[in-house]
């Protein structure tokens, strides 16, 4: 157990959502540039949760980081009608599917050529289409990554917008993020869609994986009565590790998710320092979504006893080796599924 303490589209969005593509550190198109933040404002409403909005919007249940953008108490509840900033989320919106929808209609509403130059101009940090002159390097954002464009003489962000504006790219880029192989897969009324971020995609660079394929994909499962955690990547074991578990049934059992990561967690019941020998969560903490928890309080973590793996020692979490619970830390994403068996 551990006792922590203004790219707005043309079309009306759901939940009061209005989203905006921002270069903040771009002085004119052409310099050097960081990389620009896709942001959303979520209008919150009754009965939202910061851990239910980043589950909906990056696909995992991390309220920290959420809370941390907004200068919010991760504990603090919300306030219906608040704006929430969400940056760079990996889904924009949920659309319900209608009578006579198609994948091309949808992406048309949601990514239309107007709202394609609004963010051509917000990437380029451009006040008006008559900003734009001969010589600059434009950054393009299309869904399969940033390109670089010369503008010519003559050209505007009209006639720029038609070589690389297409909406089958938006349309596919759909299809993709709801697992249907061709954009042409048949839709059905009443069938709810993500609505991807087509212009950035989060990278797991010690996967390989995008952080919510990732979460997807890899999983783990932990038999109490065997001491045994299994890592999984679909129906394959990747790689397994003896662990401590609670004592006297005080391990919950059922089918949770990586809810919290931290390197070096503080034990807060004692006042012990993150990194100390002493410390008996060791080098790293996973926090479980076991109800009403928020990942703080159950979670597969190090020891400084590593005499008591094998056996059942904790006060309910899950315990490793330091090095394996390093391991682990680096592999699994935010929202990757965790089943424990008693």
């Amino acid at each position: 157990m551990m006792l922590i303490k203004k790219w707005k589209w043309a079309v009306s969005m759901a939940a009061g959502l209005a989203l905006l593509a921002a270069a903040p550190y771009a002085s004119s198109a052409g310099s050097a540039q960081e990389e620009a933040t896709i942001r959303i404002y979520y209008g919150v409403q009754a009965g939202d949760t910061l851990y239910g909005i980043a589950r909906k919007h990056y696909l995992n249940g991390d309220f920290t980081s959420l809370a941390k953008q907004n200068g919010l108490d991760p504990d603090e509840k919300l306030r219906v009608g608040a704006q929430l900033e969400l940056n760079n989320p990996l889904v924009f919106d949920y659309y319900t599917v209608k009578n006579n929808d198609t994948l091309y209609g949808i992406a048309s509403r949601y990514f239309s050529r107007a709202n394609y130059i609004s963010v051509l101009m917000q990437y380029n940090q451009l006040k008006s289409a008559q900003a734009l002159k001969a010589g600059m390097a434009l950054r393009i954002p299309l869904p399969a990554g940033e390109k670089r464009h010369l503008v010519q003489a003559g050209e505007t962000l009209f006639s720029i917008s038609t070589v690389y504006y297409k909406v089958s790219d938006y349309q596919n880029a759909i299809a993709r993020a709801n697992g249907m192989q061709v954009a042409a897969s048949v839709i059905k009324v009443g069938q709810v869609l993500q609505i991807p971020n087509p212009f950035y995609r989060a990278e797991d660079a010690s996967v390989g994986l995008s952080t919510s394929v990732a979460a997807a994909v890899l999983s783990v499962e932990i038999d109490l009565s065997e001491h045994k955690l299994d890592v999984k990547s679909g129906s394959k074991v990747l790689k397994s590790f003896s662990v401590a578990s609670g004592k006297k049934g005080l391990t919950p059992t059922g089918t949770f998710e990586i809810a919290m990561k931290l390197e070096n967690p503080w034990y807060s019941a004692k006042g012990i320092a993150g990194g100390a020998a002493n410390n008996p969560l060791g080098s790293r903490w996973l926090g479980l979504s076991v109800p009403n928890t928020k990942g703080e309080k159950y979670g597969i973590h190090g020891t400084n006893a590593p005499e008591s793996i094998g056996t059942n020692a904790s006060a309910g979490c899950i315990r490793l080796l330091n090095e394996d619970v390093e391991w682990l830390y680096n592999l699994l994403p935010m929202g990757a599924k965790v089943v424990i068996h008693p």
